[in-house]
């Protein structure tokens, strides 16, 4: 587990930009005054690569940041070259984010630019998950999160679990998921109508009924609030907690793997007031 230095602000804070990727460029700038070697970067366009992205940014304690997919925002060029960031993974195919950025982004770094991608949300995420596994060895701690790959909100409340707890964010169709040979240990993401019953049997058949464990409640606010809690009871804590739209999903892309490395959870809400599941956990 890696904490960053930076305490959380008492009291409420908001961090936000004129649109998703200056937002994550203010949230890069809250939790990384001093800057990072290593940037995660993904399109800003759709979420699942950047949900994917979690976990690598836990494992490398650095920021993710958003990119359009055929160049990168002048705002981000300018966060990577103040973080100094030597080395870019890129999250994502070339129909997700360019060739055109990452020639962009090995002008703006002294070091290598890493590609992570399959031939589709699954495979990216099983990309993804053999590098995080890597970098963690030994201190992998043998436990995945397995959501849907048909939506994002499951997938977005445990971002900060996939960072913080180095827990690997594993993408399920309708009926099978990719599992690491490493892996022991399963958080199932959603309810039913979100993660199979077909796919929590697989699952189940490979790792034991006792090793799997499903966090889903009637709606997505109700389901973040139960992420959040389970995380908790896993080493995170409340304190800290960051709250995002649960309506849609940019802002949490690049807030969800920071509030993991500053050690708390995060709740979604409705955009307009305050949704009574965060309020509850609150």
């Amino acid at each position: 587990m890696v904490g960053l230095e930076s305490p959380v602000s008492p009291g409420g804070d908001r961090l936000s930009g004129d649109n998703r990727y200056n937002t994550a460029v203010a949230i890069s700038e809250q939790a990384f005054p001093f800057g990072a070697d290593t940037v995660v970067l993904a399109t800003g366009a759709d979420w699942p690569d950047a949900l994917c992205a979690s976990a690598l940014a836990g494992a490398v304690a650095d920021p993710v940041l958003l990119t359009a997919p055929n160049a990168v925002p002048d705002e981000v060029a300018a966060e990577v070259e103040r973080l100094g960031a030597k080395y870019v993974y890129i999250v994502g195919g070339t129909s997700a984010v360019s060739g055109a950025v990452e020639d962009e982004l090995y002008n703006l770094v002294d070091g290598y630019v890493f590609r992570l991608a399959g031939a589709d949300r699954y495979a990216t995420s099983r990309a993804v998950a053999a590098r995080v596994i890597d970098i963690l060895g030994d201190t992998y701690s043998d436990a995945a999160l397995v959501a849907t790959g048909a939506n994002y909100p499951d997938a977005l409340a445990g971002a900060p679990l996939a960072a913080g707890l180095d827990w690997p964010v594993l993408l399920a169709s309708t009926d099978s998921v990719y599992l690491p040979v490493d892996t022991t240990d399963v958080m199932i993401l959603g309810g039913t109508s979100a993660v199979t019953p077909a796919v929590q049997a697989y699952v189940e058949g490979k790792l034991g009924v006792d090793n799997v464990d499903r966090q889903g409640g009637a709606n997505r606010y109700e389901t973040a609030a139960l992420i959040a809690q389970a995380g908790v009871d896993a080493g995170l804590l409340w304190d800290g907690v960051g709250i995002a739209s649960g309506a849609s999903f940019p802002d949490a892309l690049a807030g969800g793997p920071v509030a993991g490395l500053q050690r708390t959870v995060m709740l979604l809400t409705t955009p307009d007031a305050l949704n009574a599941h965060a309020e509850a956990a609150l």
